[in-house]
C-alpha cells in the first residue's frame, strides 16, 4: 500500500501499560485497506477445517449460556465475520447466527452459502432487539477507539449476554520471542491500532461494564488469546 506510507509508530503508555499506534487511517486509508479481501477473509475453501476451528468456541459459549436460561432468543451476531467460519458453526449448533463485515465480498460469499450477513461496521451498528452473543474475533485491535467499540457491543447485548473476543496477546511467550528475534509480524500489521496484553484487555472489559468469565490460549494463530465476558 504505497499510499499509506512506509512506517508505523507504536506508543507505549507506561501508566496504563497499553501499546497503541500513534495515528490511525483516515477515510481514504480505510477505503484502501477494505477495498479487497484475501482468500482467508471470505467464505470458501476447507469448510470442515473452519468447523473444527470454531466448534470449541461455540461449545464454550453454550456452556456459559446454560447458566442463563432466560436468554431464550439465542441470536449470535459475529462482528467482522470474515470467512464466516464462526457464523456457520454457530448456526450448526442451533444459534440464530448473523454476520457483519465491512468487506462486501465477504458478505456476498456468506450470503451465497445461505447464511445471514450484512455489510457494515460496529460504529454504525443498531439492533432492534438485544442479542444473546456478540463476537469480535480479531476485531478489537483493528478499532481506533476500542472503548467506544465495547460500548457499542454492550448496548447490542441482552442483560447477561456474552461477548467473545480474540486478539494477539503481547505478553505471550511467542510474542516476546518473536520481538526479541526481530521478526514479530504484528509490529507491521497495517490494520492494527492496538496491542493488548491479557491484563490490559481484562481491565478494559471491566471498566466498560463486562465481567470476564473465561480465558483461553487459542491455537488459531501465534500468540492468540480468547476471552468470554458477560454483560453486567
Amino acid at each position: 500500500h504505497p499510499e499509506l506510507g512506509e512506517t508505523l509508530d507504536w506508543m507505549h503508555c507506561q501508566g496504563g501499560e497499553h501499546v497503541f499506534s500513534r495515528h490511525h487511517w483516515g477515510p481514504r486509508g480505510f477505503e484502501l485497506l477494505f477495498s479487497r479481501a484475501n482468500e482467508g477473509q471470505v467464505a470458501g475453501g476447507d469448510l470442515d477445517r473452519l468447523r473444527h476451528t470454531w466448534a470449541p468456541v461455540v461449545e464454550r459459549v453454550g456452556r456459559q449460556l446454560a447458566s442463563a436460561p432466560w436468554l431464550s432468543d439465542l441470536v449470535w451476531l459475529d462482528v467482522g465475520c470474515g470467512n464466516g467460519g464462526l457464523v456457520m458453526t454457530a448456526d450448526e449448533y442451533g444459534f440464530i447466527a448473523m454476520g457483519l463485515d465491512v468487506r462486501e465480498q465477504a458478505v456476498q460469499r456468506l450470503q451465497a452459502l445461505g447464511y445471514r450477513a450484512a455489510q457494515g461496521d460496529l460504529d454504525r451498528l443498531e439492533v432492534s432487539d438485544p442479542v444473546a452473543v456478540l463476537s469480535m474475533a480479531d476485531v478489537l485491535e483493528h478499532m481506533p477507539y476500542p472503548r467506544q467499540a465495547l460500548r457499542r457491543a454492550r448496548a447490542a447485548l441482552a442483560q447477561d449476554g456474552l461477548l467473545y473476543l480474540s486478539c494477539p496477546n503481547l505478553d505471550a511467550a511467542s510474542w516476546r520471542a518473536m520481538t526479541a528475534q526481530g521478526h514479530n509480524p504484528y509490529w507491521a500489521e497495517l490494520e492494527h491500532f492496538h496491542n493488548f496484553s491479557r491484563a490490559t484487555l481484562m481491565r478494559l472489559l471491566v471498566e466498560e461494564g463486562f465481567m470476564p468469565v473465561d480465558y483461553t490460549v487459542s491455537p488459531r494463530y501465534k500468540s492468540c488469546m480468547e476471552v468470554l465476558a458477560r454483560r453486567v
